[in-house]
Order: structure tokens, then sequence, then C-alpha cells
């Protein structure tokens, strides 16, 4: 048994095995501060996650893919609203002025829609105008003058000049 023991090694091994061991750890290199370097990376971790922290607050209010679609075909169909819009505007005004009918008489959305409505209101106006010619004198701008009416003008200057014109509502 002697000889057994001899070729058996102990639960250590030789010298040449302890060294390959996986059970133990690598030899130190002499002059290595763990706790330096253990907190050097902790200082890191912690920036590197304040960072991360901002990173994902940005990220939390950034609009998704999505919602910008959607923004941005709500604003091509407001261009094209807009676009309809100038185009009926310019449309009105042109035949508001060939017409003579004043714009905000005018409806519809296509040229002849716009015609046929001047055409109505030029035909009404033309129906209801009185056949006669408006008196032109000068008793038609005059209306009620009343002696409060003339106190109440501001300019010093006219009010003077309509009391020397209706003297006899100051009798």
């Amino acid at each position: 048994m002697a000889e057994d023991g001899a070729n058996q090694t102990g639960p250590q091994g030789t010298e040449g095995d302890a060294q390959t061991d996986p059970q133990q750890p690598p030899a130190e290199p002499q002059g290595t501060d763990w706790k330096k370097e253990a907190r050097k990376w902790e200082k890191l971790a912690k920036a590197n996650k304040d960072k991360a922290d901002r990173l994902d607050a940005i990220e939390a209010q950034a609009p998704t893919i999505e919602a910008m679609q959607a923004r941005v075909k709500q604003l091509e169909d407001d261009a094209e609203r807009m676009r309809e819009d100038a185009r009926r505007a310019s449309l009105v005004a042109s035949v508001s002025e060939e017409t003579g009918v004043p714009a905000s008489l005018l409806h519809g959305d296509t040229e002849d829609d716009l015609r046929a409505s001047a055409k109505a209101v030029a035909d009404f106006v033309a129906k209801s105008a009185p056949g006669y010619p408006p008196d032109k004198g000068g008793a038609a701008g005059a209306g009620n003058v009343s002696r409060e009416s003339i106190e109440k003008i501001k300019n010093p200057a006219e009010r003077v000049m309509m009391r020397a014109q209706h003297m006899n509502l100051y009798n």
C-alpha cells in the first residue's frame, strides 16, 4: 500500500496542478487596489445611469412614428384646405370684379355657380330699383337734426357751423 500511497496525490495535487486548478482564483498582480477600482467603476455606472435616465425621459416625451404620421397627414389635409380656400377666394374676387356684385353676396364653389349667383343678385337689384332717380338735393342728406344731435358733434368747428345753420333750434 505504501506504493499505492506514493503514487496517489492528495486533494491538492502537486505544485504544478495547483496553478491550473479552476477552483482557485488566479494570482493577483501586485499593487492592485480593488476598493479603488470598485469605486471607479461604481462612479462610472452611476454617471451612465443618470444619462440613461435622461435619455429614457426624452424618449418618453418623444412622439411615436404613428403619431408623427398622423400629424403629417393632418398638416397635409390643412394645406389642401387652405389651397382650396385660396382658389375659391381668387375665383370669387374675379367674378365680383367682373360683375360688380360684392363678393360677400356670391355663393358657390365653381365659377359657373358664382356667375349664376352674381346674375341672380344683379337681376334682383335691377328689379327692385325704383324707376325714378333718387333725390340728389340738399335735403336728402340732412335727416332729422335736433339740438341733441348738434351737441354730440365732437369737432368744435363743425358743431359751431351746425348751430349757425340751425339757429331756430336755439331760440
